[in-house]
């Protein structure tokens, strides 16, 4: 990489800048004091015709100066011409031209018969033209000027008197001095302007590349937005009707099928839902949302979805917890639950023989809560420690090529964590294993020590029965908008045991019209339909007053970042994502129907 260098501090022109900027800047304005030369080139060449002519009327003796204005100023017109753009050594050669030019004229003029005994200030008139080589050295100028006296000087000193010859030499100096002034003064100036314009196209380049990004971003979240609804639709009927199978299926080997469609099923909507994720946080619309929960029943949950797939492995799974961990915490309960998860997954994926050991403590000092995850299984790489956590990245490829994932899982559990005022730390020895600890800091909501764990879990267990639905609600209609005929099928055979009439459009103008002749006590919007989307539909249900104080909910498998808060801002009651899980389905409807209409069945009663 070439090392930036300070401006030579012998210039005057310094300014503060670095050379790169330095020489741009300095191309600019030698275009610009081309332009300006060329400008006052014509005003020579005007001037000398004009007193040429004038000396000719008067009959003087100094037309000779004139004839230098004149020819000079037309070689150095055609010198332009000719170059056309001048850049680099052309435009020193034509800018020096100019105050050769003038320099000549005054050397000539005041030795004229008719002013050689005048004191001369003609020949000092080319020190208003120093401005006109702005960027140049000061030596360089100084040097110009020296020589320029002197050769005046040598021819003078034997054509004036004395006291003539003394004048000349003041107003030489005074000139000198004030011409030098005006050359820094005009020429920082000159600097400081094209800087001004160079940092005024930069923010306008940093502006552009902001919209740029802006559009990229916006780009990239209409891709996710398609991507989601495009596999979240089919997913949703997938995992639906496999659903409907475990329930109503007795047949063992069909049941096991469906079991590890849904384990399948899981693991894809797993991989959609990382790379969501993902692209959340990166757009800073990834929000935690704190509640109180009981740190037993978040640890139970890690242990049902861990527990079974190491013992598939033959791996022995032990879960330590430490009975002084408050009971009831406060903290953003599903980001935990994900955070543990990833990191026991995480293990549980890389461990192929041994165990997976975990340590859940708290520590009341920092309030901190913590999880240890140990494992025996392939470790990491030393050189590979820095990778662990980048996005999409598999360490070491090769041997873990049939291990499925995306590699997004400890990206996004480290940067939750961080937003959680904690973090995550590795340790870890290729080939035997390695130790991940995970610290988040939790308010304590009730400082109850949660107690023996194993105990819990084991009165948890023999507590656990098949999931049986709460709805039952035989006086309750709802409208179900969806272009899809499976999405439709889904919410019916998932809702078949509540006893709820359903009813559905395939379009939104099929759903205004059937909400002219009907009434609904709840409305499952879709949003991506042909015609008018979910959201048009809604505003033109408003508008038409066809389904006032009407629960609409927003069924739709749009789940990128922001998507609930945009679909409650667009006026929807509440929104639930695809695929649909029946017991979020089912908590909705509860909260949305009126008791009245969600009586549970007779046999549950009591």
């Amino acid at each position: 990489m070439k090392k930036k260098g300070i401006l030579n501090k012998n210039l005057f022109l310094y300014c503060g800048l670095e050379k790169e900027q330095f020489d741009n800047i300095f191309d600019k304005i030698m275009d610009r004091n081309v332009k300006l030369v060329f400008k006052c080139n014509i005003v020579i060449i005007v001037l000398g015709l004009f007193f040429f002519l004038l000396n000719l009327l008067l009959k003087t003796e100094n037309l000779a100066a004139y004839w230098v204005l004149i020819i000079g100023g037309i070689a150095l017109y055609l010198y332009k011409i000719l170059m056309k753009k001048m850049k680099g050594i052309h435009a020193f050669i034509y800018c020096y031209a100019l105050l050769a030019t003038v320099l000549i004229f005054g050397m000539i003029l005041s030795i004229q018969p008719t002013t050689i005994n005048m004191p001369s200030t003609s020949f000092i008139a080319f020190l208003a033209f120093l401005p006109l080589i702005v960027n140049d050295k000061p030596t360089r100028m100084g040097l110009l000027i020296f020589l320029a006296a002197l050769a005046y000087f040598l021819i003078s000193v034997n054509l004036k008197s004395g006291v003539v010859f003394k004048a000349d030499v003041m107003n030489t100096g005074t000139f000198a001095v004030l011409g030098f002034v005006l050359y820094i003064s005009i020429s920082n100036r000159s600097v400081k302007e094209i800087f001004y314009w160079q940092q005024a196209a930069e923010n306008e380049r940093i502006r552009e590349e902001a919209h740029v990004a802006e559009q990229a971003s916006r780009a990239k979240s209409n891709f996710l937005a398609n991507m989601s609804h495009e596999i979240r639709t089919p997913m949703n009927a997938i995992i639906g009707l496999d659903e409907m199978i475990l329930r109503e299926s007795e047949e063992e080997n069909t049941k096991r099928y469906a079991s590890d469609i849904k384990s399948a099923g899981n693991t894809l909507m797993s991989i959609i839902n990382d790379i969501l994720d993902l692209s959340k946080i990166e757009s800073g619309k990834m929000e935690l949302v704190p509640v109180n929960y009981e740190v037993s029943s978040v640890i139970n949950d890690i242990v049902n979805m861990t527990e079974k797939k190491a013992e598939d492995k033959s791996l022995k799974f032990t879960m330590d917890v430490e009975e002084d961990i408050p009971s009831v915490l406060n903290g953003d309960e599903i980001r935990i639950r994900q955070i543990l998860l990833n990191i026991v997954n995480n293990a549980v994926k890389y461990t192929e023989k041994g165990s997976i050991d975990v340590d859940i403590s708290f520590d009341r000092d920092t309030s901190t809560l913590i999880a240890t995850v140990k494992d025996t299984g392939i470790g990491i790489k030393p050189e590979d420690k820095e990778r662990l956590f980048d996005s999409f990245q598999r360490l070491d490829a090769t041997r873990n090529r049939n291990i499925e994932g995306t590699g997004l899982g400890l990206n996004i559990s480290r940067q939750l964590a961080g937003m959680m005022g904690g973090g995550i730390e590795v340790e870890s020895e290729y080939g035997k294993g390695s130790v991940f600890t995970v610290k988040v800091v939790q308010k304590v909501a009730d400082d109850t020590p949660m107690g023996d764990y194993t105990k819990r879990l084991e009165k948890a267990r023999q507590g656990e029965k098949e999931y049986k639905g709460k709805l039952f609600a035989p006086n309750t209609r709802i409208l179900v908008v969806d272009d899809n005929e499976m999405n439709i099928k889904v919410v019916r055979f998932l809702l078949k045991n509540t006893a709820i009439d359903i009813r559905s459009a395939l379009s939104g103008a099929e759903c205004i019209e059937m909400l002219k002749s009907e009434q609904y006590d709840v409305i499952l919007l879709d949003q991506m339909m042909p015609g008018m989307s979910g959201i048009e539909t809604l505003k033109a249900i408003r508008e038409q007053q066809i389904a006032d104080g009407v629960p609409v909910i927003a069924l739709t498998a749009d789940a990128i970042a922001g998507a609930k808060e945009m679909y409650i801002e667009q006026g929807f009651t509440d929104y639930l994502s695809k695929p649909i899980i029946y017991e979020e389905l089912e908590k909705t409807l509860i909260k949305y129907l009126p008791a009245a209409l969600r009586p549970v069945k007779p046999e549950d009663e009591g």
